[in-house]
């Protein structure tokens, strides 16, 4: 039965699509995004996976979030139902972001439930965990977390319940997950350093799937905009990102599909956003986007890349009343784009500015990223210059509109991402950090409608000890989740700077004839146990290649054997 939902924040906000089951003898499961309600509802991710166990007839999902700061009604509740977190059977924690874990620890401990999987016991819930955070590494909140579901839902979900409902018995489901359940991980059955592989699960191709808004409500980042995703992963390989590889090859959601999934939205709202990291590359962009518009909705993209803008997405961006755009070089050079694998130019970003002012889309945002791989001070001035010689182009370009907008530089120290060539990197130093920052800031503090925000280097440290650690990481979140993060890393100092700041060394070039026999000598990375489908020596390929300033073709999206990644 569906129906608004009630909620134990403080006031319950308007939805359409909750769901609600009644019936006596369901499975209760606990759907938690470790953050707060707006930030949970705005991950289509987490949508689909709500929709997907609710399919299920056995079982009733509700969603739990962390409560809104200073909320006056902050118990740990389902939306759903009022029911704790603590009475479900099965409680599912769904994580996109590794700066989240801290809140998984305070959702469990605010609900008097073990944090330790080894302190729980048949009367407590089952916690499980999954999401791109998880499968990227799960090893810094294995201690916590009984199994992990690794890979896509819809591989994972029909399975799982068809599991648990054969054996209730916790001991015996653990068992069969770790030994029966291709992509389930129980830390405590999988010995460290065995050899054993976890397989991270992958659709083989989108044909049969939709993944669109369920619930819509107003109370998230995109109001009442009914989100559609078209295009999974991206095929540009940029080497920081873990999009480009952990997704390989990218798979395109059939353009009917995409339609079924906008039908859904009409009687609803006028406004559907289209998802994914490489929009531009749908070979059937132009008339997805006309069909939207034949429907009368009003489209918004969720990146767009400078190089892939032409006129006719421009004019969907202005009729959309966008009035500010996003362009990700993410390096000031182009000797560094050429390292990152960014296919950018000057040239690219130039025309895309020209061309978004001419349509009265005024203000920009600039991303770009300090302390990459091989990145010099001259890399970072040339953050500066670029910026500056938009401003330019801006201020020429409104000229004609009467107008100037604004330019705000987002700034975001690298942290590496398991996965990627970039992998066995080492977050850079405080002080280079430091100096780099200083370096735009300093070129740029003068420079009128240019704002310049730069990331925390402490939210670079958490986010690096939590993508790079292993299962001690889960005693560096405790104690953080007790005493603040500066606290934690001053009593795990010696342990976090190793896991931090020490470079593991990338191995040697393979030879063409190598069978990459020889990955088996380099130090064991803490997420190495886990398939996720790349080949290790194609990751070390892409390193050398940064190292060497070449640039690598964007993934054909065929089986060409180069990554082995195509789904063998």
């Amino acid at each position: 039965m569906k129906k608004q939902s009630k909620t134990g924040r403080d006031s319950p906000p308007a939805e359409q699509g909750a769901i609600i089951k009644q019936k006596k003898g369901l499975t209760r499961v606990a759907l938690v995004y470790p953050n707060t309600y707006k930030t949970g509802m705005s991950s289509l991710g987490f949508q689909r996976v709500y929709h997907l166990i609710n399919q299920e007839p056995s079982v009733a999902c509700e969603r739990v979030f962390l409560a809104d700061p200073g909320s006056k009604n902050p118990g740990i509740k389902s939306c759903e139902s009022n029911l704790p977190l603590d009475r479900f059977d099965v409680i599912l924690f769904s994580i996109s972001f590794e700066n989240d874990f801290i809140n998984l620890v305070q959702l469990l401990k605010e609900s008097g439930i073990p944090l330790r999987s080894s302190d729980r016991n048949h009367i407590h819930p089952l916690v499980a965990a999954g999401g791109i955070a998880c499968f990227l590494n799960p090893e810094p909140i294995a201690p916590f977390i009984d199994f992990f579901l690794l890979g896509e839902a819809e591989c994972l979900v029909p399975e799982f319940f068809d599991l648990f409902q054969d054996r209730k018995n916790r001991t015996d489901l653990l068992t069969s997950l770790e030994q029966q359940m291709e992509g389930a991980y129980v830390p405590a059955r999988h010995p460290p350093f065995s050899g054993s592989k976890i397989k991270v699960r992958f659709l083989e191709n989108l044909d049969h799937v939709q993944t669109h808004t369920c619930v819509l409500t107003k109370q998230t980042a995109f109001k009442d905009k009914f989100l559609v995703e078209i295009f999974k992963g991206c095929p540009h390989g940029c080497r920081f990102c873990t999009a480009g590889f952990i997704y390989r090859p990218p798979r395109i959601y059939p353009t009917e599909n995409i339609f079924q999934a906008m039908e859904k939205a009409v009687g609803r709202t006028d406004k559907i956003g289209l998802v994914s990291s490489a929009i531009l590359d749908h070979p059937d962009i132009a008339a997805i986007c006309e069909y939207g518009r034949q429907k009368g909705f009003s489209l918004s993209f969720s990146s767009l890349r400078a190089d892939k803008l032409d006129d006719q997405t421009i004019d969907l961006l202005s009729h959309a009343r966008v009035k500010t755009a996003t362009i990700a070089p993410e390096a000031g050079s182009e000797r560094m784009r050429r390292i990152i694998n960014k296919q950018m130019t000057r040239q690219d970003i130039f025309q895309a500015v020209v061309k978004l002012v001419e349509k009265n889309i005024l203000n920009l945002r600039l991303y770009f990223m300090i302390g990459l791989p091989f990145e010099t001070d001259a890399d970072v001035t040339a953050i500066v210059t670029l910026t500056r010689e938009i401003k330019e182009l801006f201020l020429k370009a409104s000229r004609k509109q009467k107008r100037m907008g604004t330019i705000t530089l987002s700034i975001n120290p690298f942290v590496p991402k398991p996965a990627t060539p970039f992998q066995w990197i080492a977050l850079a130093d405080d002080d280079t950090l430091r100096h780099r920052a200083g370096i735009i800031r300093q070129g740029l503090k003068k420079i009128s409608n240019v704002t310049v925000n730069i990331s925390s280097l402490k939210t670079a440290r958490i986010s690096a000890i939590l993508s790079l650690g292993d299962k001690k990481t889960a005693d560096v979140l405790e104690t953080a989740y007790k005493h603040g993060w500066a606290y934690a890393f001053r009593l795990h100092q010696t342990y976090c700077r190793q896991i931090i700041y020490n470079r593991k060394l990338p191995p040697p070039m393979p030879e063409p004839s190598d069978t990459g026999s020889h990955l088996s000598d380099i130090p064991a990375l803490p997420w190495d146990f886990l398939d996720q489908g790349i080949s290790g020596q194609f990751l070390v390929k892409e390193w050398h290649r940064a190292g060497q300033k070449k640039q690598s073709a964007a993934c054909p999206m065929i089986n060409c054997k180069d990554c082995r990644i195509c789904r063998q």
